[in-house]
């Protein structure tokens, strides 16, 4: 109800003052080595181009928040697998230590995990050379 009151209400003004924002007028940039006249433009589109580019201005913090939030979520999915990879490795490689301390048979590894594969070499290979060493 505010807004459709204030949108009334700057109808109302912009109606009342229809000649002003009828007059056409154009801007001057003068730099000193560079001058540009812009072609006449009513007061009213004038002040309507220079509303649109502050509110252009003003949504840009909103847009780049929005832009780093979607890349935050991203960058969090990835790490997330690489910590529930991690967690996966772990828990095989305990498990396998288990196996091994309580005297048992580890189990087959698969050929996809690499850091448990590698890691089960080397337990077969200190095992071999420690009971090398003992008899």
């Amino acid at each position: 109800m505010f807004w459709l009151i204030l949108v009334l209400l700057l109808g109302l003004v912009v109606y009342q003052n229809l000649a002003f924002f009828s007059n056409k007028h154009s801007l001057i940039l003068n730099l000193g080595f560079y001058k540009h006249t812009t072609p006449a433009l009513t007061t009213g589109a004038i002040i309507a181009i220079f509303v649109a580019i502050g509110l252009l201005i003003m949504m840009m913090p909103y847009f780049v928040s929005r832009y780093n939030g979607y890349r935050a979520k991203k960058n969090i999915k990835v790490l997330q697998a690489g910590i529930d990879e991690r967690e996966n490795t772990i828990a095989k490689l305990t498990q396998e230590v288990e196996l091994l301390k309580g005297g048992g048979e580890a189990i087959a590894l698969d050929a996809s995990d690499e850091p448990a594969a590698q890691a089960q070499d080397g337990i077969e290979e200190s095992v071999q050379a420690q009971s090398t060493s003992t008899s």
